[in-house]
């Protein structure tokens, strides 16, 4: 059996103030045409199909022609589970009667029924699973053992097949995953994350969730986000994920580059060395962040800039923090507020003695515990 997996597709999200439905329209194109090309005999969407619970109509719409096209069209299956971005119940709309024409849509949390798919070697069940959060299966079961993410998923999926060729199909943070700035935080700290061990009765567990491809155990893997919704993911690869099972479970991965519509990039330079090296640009349309490095006044540098880069996302000035060394904003993100704090003092008046880094750490930690002011780092 072929597989095409997809997850966190995102659709209606707006990055910098630019909706991105016409670069996620020609994302799913793609999927339609590699899904015949390849002879699919299921499509997997692992959860986050919307950026939000509430979508907007040109996402629903877009996202109505996929799955038609796939499912009435071509007659391909199609098994999808809402994620943390989605409502569940509003995912849910007509799924006993798209059920009939191969949409299988899984939302109940509490009730993961198996769906049973026939090849030439024989069957092979998919467990979809969607997104679940310990609280609500604490309080819907009473159970009060069920006290964090891997438990939850282990009570879920209590009971279920693990014999002959099974799929589970689920939307977590697996332990050993890699994460990015883009992801919606499910939890603060480790309870967050769902012990890989709870997949390893399956022959293969397709995630969603984090936004880079990425194996987490033999058998689990993520999809990853098909575009790039943060800075943070520009050293993703961006693929789709085609999974062969054979006869004795054997599973055969392979992938297939994402053509966006446009790119995400980072530039960084002088406004003139950026303005020059534009005429020579292979994609100037592609979405930028741009960092200027000019010591002193610019003026007007955001036009100018648009003039030749219309899709421009972000203009910064670089942080000169000490002679000749340059900092970024992301770079800067990277520092601790100690580091920030004595790079400036050291511009300024000098490196910080011992007694003076002790000062300065305590009145830090003061404002980190709330005592006696904002937090430093929110």
């Amino acid at each position: 059996m072929r597989i095409l997996h997809l997850a966190d597709l995102h659709l209606g999200k707006i990055f910098h103030d630019v909706h991105l439905t016409d670069d996620q329209a020609h994302l799913l194109d793609q999927a339609v045409s590699i899904a015949c090309d390849e002879k699919v005999d299921a499509v997997v969407i692992s959860g986050d199909v919307y950026d939000r619970a509430v979508p907007p109509v040109e996402a629903t719409e877009i996202l109505d022609d996929f799955l038609s096209r796939l499912v009435l069209d071509h007659g391909i299956r199609v098994v999808l589970i809402p994620g943390n971005h989605d409502s569940a119940e509003r995912i849910a709309f007509g799924s006993r009667l798209l059920r009939e024409r191969g949409l299988h849509i899984a939302a109940d949390p509490f009730a993961c029924t198996p769906l049973e798919f026939h090849d030439p070697h024989g069957p092979v069940t998919f467990l979809p699973l969607p997104y679940i959060e310990p609280v609500t299966f604490r309080r819907h079961l009473e159970d009060p053992e069920i006290t964090d993410f891997t438990a939850a998923y282990r009570h879920a999926l209590a009971g279920l097949p693990v014999s002959g060729r099974t799929v589970c199909v689920a939307h977590c943070y697996a332990a050993g995953g890699v994460g990015s700035e883009s992801e919606r935080p499910l939890a603060i700290g480790g309870s967050s994350l769902v012990d890989a061990s709870v997949f390893a009765p399956y022959t293969l567990t397709l995630l969603g969730h984090l936004h880079r491809p990425q194996k987490v155990a033999p058998n689990a893997w993520y999809a990853g986000a098909p575009l790039r919704y943060s800075f943070s993911e520009l050293d993703h690869d961006k693929v789709f994920t085609l999974f062969d099972l054979d006869a004795a479970g054997g599973v055969t991965r392979t992938t297939i580059p994402v053509r966006p519509r446009r790119e995400l990039r980072e530039l960084k330079g002088t406004l003139e060395e950026i303005l020059a090296q534009a005429a020579a640009d292979p994609a100037p349309h592609d979405y930028l962040a741009i960092t200027l490095t000019d010591r002193g006044m610019i003026f007007d540098y955001a036009a100018r800039i648009r003039e030749v880069y219309p899709n421009v996302l972000s203009i910064v000035r670089s942080q000169h923090m000490g002679e000749g060394e340059i900092v970024s904003p992301g770079e800067l993100r990277r520092l601790s507020d100690q580091e920030i704090v004595g790079r400036f003092y050291a511009h300024v008046t000098g490196e910080l003695d011992g007694e003076e880094q002790a000062v300065l750490a305590d009145v830090l930690n003061t404002l980190n515990r709330g005592e006696g002011g904002t937090p430093c780092a929110p």
